[in-house]
């Protein structure tokens, strides 16, 4: 910026929230991801406490979670997201970069350590070479604090860790000339990444071009910020731009991609893993039963299915409060008054736990504003945990 430029910050601002018209192709993009994001999160949850038969498992809810967050991250940032409310649509691809990265390298990882398939004896190698790389890495983390007695502590860890290495008979199998490397503890993968990547579905081109773009930002190298300015005004500046638009959409598209492979494979991995034994959900039909005993400024608890439970209090002789709460954190999602007289009334609910329609479709967040701000019925299905709302049409 030169000495003679005014910054007007209102101009800024009028800019940031009005700007040109958004593309086709960037909400394309960013729906996508948004619909990827919702349906991963419906599946994380439906496999979720099942004891893991073997370490893939494990480390396949690990980081099938791990993507998902980095998912939301990005719908959270992206401009026009129907997951966050903005004062302005703040248009910033450097930081989508930084997370799109870190998706590709999730994904390398679930599939280098739950997909790949490997002897017995390879996956204990490829596991301890992460363990490892884990304990190296927070081992120079405490020196760097000069915290002695955790530097101790992770180099006797990571000494244990090479022997388990140097026992293994796959290991033993690697050329020797690769032993002193991998025991070194700065590598975590037996292969280059561009070579995991390209099995896991990502062409070796693709993937070296994208790693490099993607870095650049994540490390802010020139390659980051050389193009502000100098005919590029808009750019690197939060507003709209098609510079800003190209590479947001490519990195949304690329998440959602990224999601939907590993999804696919979660899905084979647990087909034939059978869910613990619970007990089956109570019916509407019981709930009513126990709502109708409660006593006038009685709460009753009941765990409904093995995701929500239900706080009923009766607040007068015709009135009940309902509080549905998720069992896996204690929030509440769902809150609704039953009175006999009106039907009821409903007074919050989280609009990402439940499965949301309008008048027997899918609803878009217009449609379901539309639906609460005008007369309505609801239907609450906590064993499907469906929302169902009917408008007059």
């Amino acid at each position: 910026m030169s000495e003679d430029t005014e910054y007007d910050l209102e101009a800024v601002l009028e800019d940031a929230n009005v700007g040109p018209e958004v593309s086709e192709d960037y909400l394309s993009a960013l729906n996508m991801l948004d619909n990827v994001v919702r349906e991963c999160m419906y599946a994380s949850k439906n496999y979720a406490g099942i004891p893991s038969p073997a370490g893939k498992h494990f480390y396949a809810s690990v980081l099938f979670t791990a993507m998902i967050t980095r998912g939301v991250s990005l719908l959270n940032l992206a401009p026009h997201t129907p997951w966050a409310k903005k004062i302005i649509e703040h248009w910033d691809y450097a930081s989508l970069a930084g997370l799109a990265r870190t998706m590709i390298e999730l994904r390398v990882a679930f599939f280098y350590l739950c997909v790949e398939p490997c002897s017995d004896d390879e996956w204990q190698c490829r596991w301890n070479l992460f363990n490892l790389h884990d304990c190296v890495s927070r081992r120079r983390m405490f020196e760097a604090l000069e915290d002695e007695e955790q530097t101790v502590a992770f180099e006797k860890q990571a000494d244990e860790l090479r022997d388990r290495l140097k026992n293994n008979a796959h290991f033993n199998s690697l050329d020797p000339k690769k032993h002193k490397k991998l025991l070194h503890g700065q590598t975590a993968y037996l292969f280059p990444l561009e070579e995991i990547a390209e099995k896991a579905g990502l062409e070796v081109k693709m993937f070296r071009w994208l790693y490099i773009l993607l870095s650049s930002h994540v490390h802010g190298l020139p390659m980051s910020f050389y193009r502000m300015g100098n005919g590029n005004s808009e750019r690197g500046r939060g507003l709209p731009s098609p510079v800003e638009e190209r590479y947001s959409s490519l990195f949304l598209s690329l998440a959602a991609n990224m999601l939907v492979a590993t999804r696919d494979e979660v899905h084979e991995l647990f087909a034939d893993v059978e869910k613990p034994a619970t007990e089956p959900p109570m019916t509407e039909h019981a709930v009513e039963e126990v709502k109708d005993a409660v006593a006038v400024g009685e709460t009753v608890s009941m765990e409904v299915t093995d995701q929500i439970t239900i706080l009923i209090t009766r607040t007068t002789e015709n009135t009940v409060d309902l509080a549905y709460i998720c069992r896996a954190d204690g929030q509440i999602v769902l809150e609704r008054t039953s009175t006999e007289d009106e039907g009821g009334e409903l007074k919050s609910f989280d609009p990402f736990f439940w499965t949301i329609s309008v008048n027997g479709t899918a609803a878009t967040e217009k449609a379901l504003e539309t639906a609460i701000a005008s007369r309505h019925l609801f239907k609450v299905d906590h064993v499907e945990r469906k929302l169902t709302f009917k408008t007059d049409e």
